[in-house]
């Protein structure tokens, strides 16, 4: 009886690619409005840099790639404007969480005025 050998030695053609090219190099920005403080009311108007200004309603979220190095991300509520410089390097996915919140005095601003003030938060956090 014959036994054959069912393994074979690598082929010189099947090597690992050790230079990462095979990896995910875009860098990715996450801008979101579901956070679960937020007052669900008025848009938040977002960019990045010079791009086009995206309006953001309660639930929204939207994904942009950028180039790896220095941005600024700016947001507003219409009422308050947050402005916040960043890095990113290649292959990193940053997120943005912004929060439209009411404040303490916001029912009696409601109450009186019939509009109260959303005071907007950025939270940032690194998703890899």
């Amino acid at each position: 009886m014959t036994t054959i050998d069912q393994t074979t030695p690598a082929s010189p053609d099947l090597t690992i690619d050790d230079t990462g090219a095979d990896r995910d190099v875009r860098s990715l920005v996450t801008i979101s409005r579901e956070h679960a403080a937020d007052a669900q009311q008025r848009q938040v108007l977002v960019r990045i840099d010079d791009s086009p200004t995206s309006t953001l309603l309660y639930g929204d979220r939207i994904t942009v790639e950028v180039t790896p190095g220095a941005h600024t991300f700016r947001a507003n509520n219409t009422l308050f404007w947050k402005r916040v410089p960043f890095a990113i390097e290649a292959g990193e996915h940053l997120e943005f969480i912004v929060v439209n919140r009411s404040g303490r005095l916001s029912l009696g601003f409601l109450a009186v005025m019939g509009v109260a003030p959303m005071y907007l938060e950025i939270e940032r956090r690194s998703v890899r």
